[in-house]
């Protein structure tokens, strides 16, 4: 514990504003938007397969503008990227906020454009963080400042979901309103803009983080490793798409489902997210004694096992303790992603990898959005958690293999290096590729 708490003093003041920035911002999505959002649309009147076409929409764009954010950023540096991603956000959430101005004929297409908008912003974010969070560490650091930044999501989830959960029914008796009435919820959403504005201020001072290219570098490394990015899109996609499910309807489940109130949703998940935290803060450890690879493959596996309870329950208990737990395997899987696609490649390729990762992300929670919601319809939540638990467990398949594939590999090169000399007739030097650890 004294290493751990050492180690926590390395960071240097541009890291540890950046971690405030990014604890202030997390507050909106993960706990204002999270617990709020749907809410609000159902109140406006929308069912769970709008919701689902609307975030699934939203997050093919997400999807489509990752990899142009990571070109955005070697041009104008990570730093700025990153208020560029916030200042987009905010002002996208503002914009939906505005929507009941207009004639309700042109609602939908308000909620749509803006949402592409937002989406447009997290793709920034999102592509920006890892290779920032590189960029202001050193190698002893590096892993406890992604655990610690992988504890600060569920930390502002859980301050942000109690707030969300309060301000409904304060702003209802307020205006003499029920619940059942969108005001309430459109005043408590404004908290969001508000946030994301604020977060902008202590980015100002932190590093401008250029991207790293490497003088010097060969033809080899300018080519962009094309088979090993698609591998990597694919097994985070499948692994996003039970995270989507979750994200995108755990609260209308309770609502629509279990009859839930609001104070309680919010209590619910707010409370869910004390687990995630402390699994995060274990990270760094879990990092050094399984290897990030083996930490992912793990966490993969049991934000799958973690959904079929949810699929299985009428009761808000179990519901609980199944979001606790899931909520808490992705802290750690997030976060071990985000580290494992930046040392799946050299520097270069870094802001490239986690766009892929981003575009696959994106595309499972669409997937589990536009599809989640048709399933919702036609066989129930039941069916949805299940599906999504099934493509976690394929995307743990997926990842094992590249896995073994590599341990395999590092072993056969490590008993040719061991040779007096080898015969390049029998072992050409090329067909010898070291993987990166898992």
């Amino acid at each position: 514990m004294s290493d751990y708490l050492q180690t926590l003093r390395l960071f240097s003041p541009k890291l540890r504003l950046f971690l405030l920035s990014m604890g202030v911002m997390a507050m909106v999505p993960f706990g204002i938007i999270a617990v709020l959002f749907n809410l609000y649309l159902l109140r406006l009147g929308f069912d769970a397969r709008y919701i689902g076409l609307l975030a699934g929409l939203g997050q093919l764009v997400w999807a489509a503008a990752a990899l142009p954010a990571g070109l955005l950023t070697n041009r104008i540096g990570l730093r700025n990227s990153m208020e560029l991603g916030i200042f987009v956000f905010g002002s996208a959430l503002a914009l939906v906020l505005l929507v009941e101005l207009l004639p309700q004929a042109y609602w939908q297409a308000w909620l749509l454009g803006s949402q592409m908008l937002l989406n447009v912003g997290v793709a920034i974010i999102t592509v920006n963080i890892p290779a920032y969070l590189m960029a202001l560490t050193g190698e002893r650091e590096r892993k406890h400042a992604f655990g610690l930044f992988a504890a600060l999501i569920p930390t502002a989830a859980f301050l942000g979901s109690l707030l969300a959960g309060m301000l409904p029914g304060f702003w209802a008796r307020q205006l003499g309103m029920s619940l059942d009435a969108a005001a309430p919820y459109k005043l408590a959403l404004w908290v969001g803009p508000i946030l994301c504005w604020v977060a902008m201020v202590p980015l100002l001072r932190t590093d401008p983080g250029r991207v790293i290219t490497q003088a010097g570098s060969s033809a080899a490394d300018e080519r962009a490793p094309i088979r090993l990015l698609v591998f990597w899109g694919v097994m985070v996609f499948l692994a996003a798409v039970g995270e989507g499910a979750m994200r995108t309807f755990y609260n209308v489940f309770l609502d629509a489902q279990l009859g839930v109130p609001p104070a309680t949703i919010g209590f619910v998940m707010g409370v869910g997210q004390l687990l995630p935290i402390a699994a995060a803060l274990a990270l760094p450890l879990l990092l050094t004694r399984w290897g990030t690879g083996n930490t992912l493959l793990i966490m993969i596996l049991a934000s799958g096992a973690f959904l079929v309870p949810l699929a299985l329950t009428g009761q808000l208990w179990v519901a609980a303790g199944a979001y606790m737990a899931v909520m808490a395997a992705i802290a750690c899987l997030g976060t071990s992603r985000d580290l494992f696609g930046q040392e799946l490649v050299i520097p270069r390729w870094r802001t490239s990898s986690q766009g892929v990762a981003m575009i696959g992300m994106s595309l499972g929670w669409a997937a589990a959005g536009v599809v989640g919601g048709m399933l919702i319809e036609a066989a129930g939540f039941s069916t949805l958690f299940i599906a999504g638990a099934v493509a976690a467990f394929l995307a743990a398949g997926l990842l094992f293999g590249y896995l073994r594939r590599g341990r395999s590999r590092r072993t056969a090169a490590a008993a040719v290096t061991a040779l007096p000399e080898v015969d390049p007739a029998i072992v050409p030097a090329e067909s010898i590729v070291l993987l990166p650890e898992p």
